[in-house]
């Protein structure tokens, strides 16, 4: 299993709709990765007090068979995913692609 993570850190002065992020854009991802074999597609809001820069606020995971699966759709219609980010936010995504090891 592999997952692709979008993981977006705070900065003094940036924006972000964790509402638009959880639906439209959730949505948007779903039905644009799932004709790729996406298998899991999950959204994360970091809970607690107002954030200091560098502080993780939210992150998306996608999850795959493979890493040649995780990849495709990253070149296929990472485009149009990524168009939809000034949506949200004035952060831009740090994409990490990493195996998937179940320790359950």
């Amino acid at each position: 299993m592999v997952r692709v993570t979008g993981f977006y850190f705070w900065r003094d002065g940036a924006t972000f709709d964790h509402d638009y992020y959880a639906g439209p854009h959730m949505a948007l991802t779903r039905e644009q990765l799932a004709p790729y074999g996406l298998c899991r597609l999950e959204s994360d809001r970091v809970l607690g007090a107002q954030p200091k820069a560098g502080d993780l606020i939210a992150a998306s995971h996608a999850y795959f068979e493979s890493a040649a699966a995780a990849q495709a759709p990253l070149a296929a219609v990472g485009k149009i995913l990524l168009a939809d980010v000034p949506k949200y936010t004035t952060l831009a995504p740090q994409m990490v692609i990493a195996a998937v090891t179940s320790h359950a």
